[in-house]
């Protein structure tokens, strides 16, 4: 055979695969836009039932607000080390319990300061009121925003890939 024949074939095969290539990434941003649009979907619907939710309690009755005596402060820091992004801060209000404040609330108060909390069962306090929805599905709401940014992140890059994969 000649060389011609074989790098015609070559380039014939790498046609090929380019093609399923690209057929197989057109499928995952269809799948991955659909999940992406669920998700979101789904937290608009639950945020807007928190909303609802919180307007709705009533304070002495559904939850109450105490002052809490902050025992000890602490930070806790990724694996990345003194310059990771993500510092988390804690005030300690009893021997083993915790609540997580924000950088500037972490600052303002010291330890042996009374801190107004929002609470629903007098056990666990929270400095927002947003601390008071049900623990589980906040959670779950939280990590569908997660995942809706990181399928919008990958809808991105494959739709960038296939444009300019057609170039």
């Amino acid at each position: 055979m000649s060389n011609k024949l074989i790098k015609e074939k070559d380039l014939e095969a790498k046609r090929i695969r380019r093609k399923r290539i690209r057929k197989l990434l057109a499928v995952l941003l269809v799948m991955v836009s659909i999940l992406f649009v669920f998700l979101w979907t789904r937290v608009a619907i639950t945020s807007v039932k928190f909303k609802k939710q919180m307007e709705q309690m009533v304070l002495g009755k559904d939850y109450f607000i105490e002052d809490v005596v902050i025992r000890k402060k602490g930070t806790y820091t990724s694996l990345g080390g003194k310059y990771s992004l993500s510092t988390n801060y804690f005030f300690y209000y009893d021997t083993d319990k915790r609540m997580q404040v924000s950088g500037k609330i972490y600052k303002e108060y010291e330890v042996g300061d009374l801190i107004p909390a929002y609470t629903t069962d007098h056990v666990y306090y929270d400095y927002e009121k947003d601390g008071i929805l049900p623990r589980e599905e906040f959670r779950d709401n939280e990590l569908r925003k997660t995942m809706g940014a990181f399928c919008g992140c990958v809808i991105f890059m494959v739709a960038l890939y296939l444009f300019f994969d057609r170039l």
